[in-house]
């Protein structure tokens, strides 16, 4: 290998590297079952599982997963979505401000496209 071609692919793969470090998914971690989820005053437990919907009723996925960034404190919900209403089928990271408790329902304020820019969750 000569010089020139080692420094391209020692710059090549530092590039990658770095690339790879400024796009790594966050430490997410489960929230133990009864932590307390705020905003819905209810725990862990509870939320897991329950329906999420869009705005117009659609149900368009559930709560996978609880997580925050320490096992007492839930800072967002995974939602594993069905591929309605536009929303791509995978499980997503969604901050537990994008929510709201209306007529009996947890509701997903944010749309598709921010949606779409949302971390995915991979477990």
């Amino acid at each position: 290998m000569t010089s020139k071609t080692f420094t391209i692919a020692a710059g090549l793969i530092s590039a990658s590297l770095l690339g790879t470090a400024a796009f790594a998914q966050t430490a997410w971690v489960e929230v133990d079952d009864q932590a307390i989820v705020a905003p819905f005053e209810a725990n862990a437990d509870t939320v897991d599982d329950w329906d999420v919907h869009a705005a117009d009723g659609t149900k368009i996925g559930e709560i996978e997963e609880v997580v925050g960034t320490d096992a007492q404190t839930a800072t967002a919900l995974v939602v594993d979505f069905d591929g309605k209403g536009g929303y791509q089928d995978r499980d997503v990271v969604i901050p537990l401000d994008q929510f709201t408790w209306s007529e009996n329902r947890l509701v997903l304020n944010a749309d598709v496209a921010a949606v779409d820019a949302m971390e995915a969750y991979n477990d």
